[in-house]
């Protein structure tokens, strides 16, 4: 392993549309029952092959054994997505030659694939790399938490499962590692920050009005790679854009003190994926940057405590910023999870960002949130949107179940290498 660190470049970035989860149809459910998401029937392996392909089809790498590494995230690496997925997207899209491995951090599983493969090249241990993540959240079963269920390997244990629903994670969690449910967490963030349940709604309408925008302007037409369904359908939009009012938001029902299923991001499945290369690389396979990693950061501090276990995305902004020697006022865009809407409210909040230059084209309320792939699909979108407004900055966070974090600040480069004057490297802090 070389001692020096090396910038790291962003070659390409792409997603698969984010579309609903399949869902009950009726009050009773039984399988029969169900409503299909438009990629229920789509492993979750075939949607991280098609990332992963066009990644590769876009570079021109004619010989895709030329990747050093696959880190795929996945935030419920079970059932479909079990014995190590990322191993199995790269065989199929790649070659069986290429090392891959899985990576879960929750819903910061894709960003934290990205921050390890980053630090492999900044390091010289590798020069080029895919960053995926990858949620199918349509099967039975799948979703936070479904991976601490009990084994089906007795009735007891089915029978469980059965009547206690996702309470059951409680079985088989440490009785001093449980935490409080990521609803319950928004809840108790509204009210330390005094978010009004209208303030919540105008937050919501906006993110669904900007993401209709954006998809009526065609904006994530270039991010998107289409998928097929099979019997000749395919899927070329994310879905879960619903153009609403107050009117029709006040009727809903609050599920946490004020916060509402509006106010919570939507259960999807998708995929996405970031080709990352040294400048070696660029050069050695004819590659042009489109941005490059500035610094990241990770954070398990919470100003509030337990319940607040969301908001360690203040102090992960802090970090981040601090490592690449930036301010707020730096920073041109910014993309904030929307796992619920008070997080984000209270995040710009506390860390003095104008919501006019955050998820400028909607955000997880209206676009969906595929758990372990939300990091790279955050990257894309700021990536695709910083070129499309001319913009040099960006930084995305997102919130990690269990009172964590992750950050990452990028800087477009528009094929150029650039010769800025926010540091030379990215940060190998990761390795230490």
């Amino acid at each position: 392993m070389s001692n020096r660190t090396r910038p790291v470049y962003i070659v390409d970035a792409v997603r698969t549309p984010q579309t609903n989860k399949s869902k009950p149809a009726k009050a009773f459910w039984m399988p029969w029952t169900k409503r299909p998401g438009k990629m229920a029937n789509v492993h979750p392996v075939d949607l991280g092959v098609t990332v992963a392909d066009a990644l590769a089809l876009r570079a021109n790498l004619k010989d895709r054994r030329v990747i050093d590494e696959v880190s795929v995230g996945c935030a419920t690496p079970t059932g479909k997505q079990g014995f190590n997925v990322g191993k199995n997207i790269a065989k199929i899209a790649l070659h069986p030659d290429v090392v891959a491995d899985t990576d879960q951090f929750l819903c910061g599983s894709s960003l934290m694939a990205t921050r390890k493969l980053a630090s492999l090249i900044s390091c010289g241990d590798i020069d080029l790399a895919m960053a995926l993540g990858v949620e199918s959240m349509s099967p039975e079963g799948v979703g936070m938490g479904s991976d601490c269920l009990p084994p089906p390997t007795s009735l007891s244990n089915m029978l469980k499962v059965a009547k206690l629903g996702p309470k059951v994670a409680k079985l088989t969690m440490h009785r001093d590692a449980q935490i409080i449910p990521m609803g319950k967490s928004a809840g108790y963030i509204a009210d330390e920050y005094e978010f009004t349940r209208r303030e919540m709604d105008q937050f919501a309408i906006d993110s669904h009005a900007k993401a209709f925008t954006a998809r009526a302007e065609g904006r994530f037409a270039r991010e998107i790679i289409p998928v097929e369904t099979g019997k000749g359908r395919v899927v070329d939009q994310d879905d879960g854009i619903r153009l609403s009012d107050h009117s029709s938001l006040g009727r809903l029902p609050a599920k946490w003190g004020e916060v509402t299923a509006a106010h919570a991001s939507l259960e999807s499945d998708g995929a996405a994926g970031l080709l990352l290369a040294s400048e070696d690389a660029l050069d050695k396979y004819n590659l042009e940057p489109r941005a490059k990693i500035i610094s990241t950061a990770v954070s398990a501090t919470v100003v509030g405590g337990e319940k607040l276990q969301l908001t360690a995305t203040i102090d992960a902004i802090e970090k981040v910023l601090k490592k690449a020697g930036l301010t707020i006022n730096d920073i041109d865009l910014f993309e904030i999870n929307e796992a619920f809407a008070p997080v984000v409210l209270a995040t710009a909040e506390d860390a003095d960002i104008s919501l006019s230059k955050v998820n400028v084209n909607g955000g997880a309320l209206a676009l969906g949130h595929p758990l372990g792939v939300s990091g790279a699909r955050l990257i894309t979108t700021l990536l695709h949107e910083l070129e499309r407004q001319n913009k040099k900055l960006g930084l995305a966070v997102l919130c990690v179940g269990g009172g964590q974090a992750i950050a990452m600040i990028i800087e477009r480069t528009s094929g150029e290498i650039p010769h800025s004057g926010f540091g030379n490297s990215f940060d190998a802090d990761y390795l230490k």
